[in-house]
């Protein structure tokens, strides 16, 4: 018996009854399996149109949810979201205001967590390990200073 490839919108809804995922990752996926490209893009158009794929609700609901976690900062987020496919100004129009007290107080958990026992404080790792994370510099000054208090 001879088994009927699906048609790239029978996949991308497959797809994405599995996981959320936004146009550029679908897209990408579809590709990748071998579909035609103007079929692919026939298909995502058709999904966008019954609001089955909406990038911009997506995106907005994981930057909220990337944010509230607090285990991130600001700028991997965005790299994160960029990787995602998702427009770099359209995220950066989603950063609150309050995004520095945010920072703040992830980067102070991250270290806590980090150095639970005091005594293994050491300020230099302390940096690199913020830094690596993607806080900037005046961030950075105040939460190690704040933590060797």
């Amino acid at each position: 018996m001879v088994k009927e490839k699906k048609t790239a919108l029978m996949k991308a809804t497959e797809l994405l009854a599995n996981q959320e995922q936004g146009s550029a990752v679908l897209r990408k996926k579809l590709l990748a399996r071998k579909y035609d490209a103007q079929e692919v893009d026939a298909a995502i158009a058709k999904l966008k149109k019954y609001n089955y794929l909406d990038d911009e609700e997506l995106c907005q609901r994981q930057f909220e949810n990337f944010y509230s976690e607090g285990k991130l900062s600001l700028r991997q987020i965005l790299v994160k979201l960029i990787q995602r496919g998702f427009d770099k100004n359209f995220i950066e129009q989603l950063i609150p205001d309050d995004f520095e007290e945010h920072e703040q107080l992830v980067a102070e958990k991250l270290l806590a967590k980090k150095f639970a026992r005091p005594e293994k404080f050491d300020r230099a790792k302390a940096w690199q390990f913020l830094a690596a994370r993607g806080f900037d510099g005046e961030i950075i000054s105040s939460v190690v200073e704040n933590f060797e208090r």
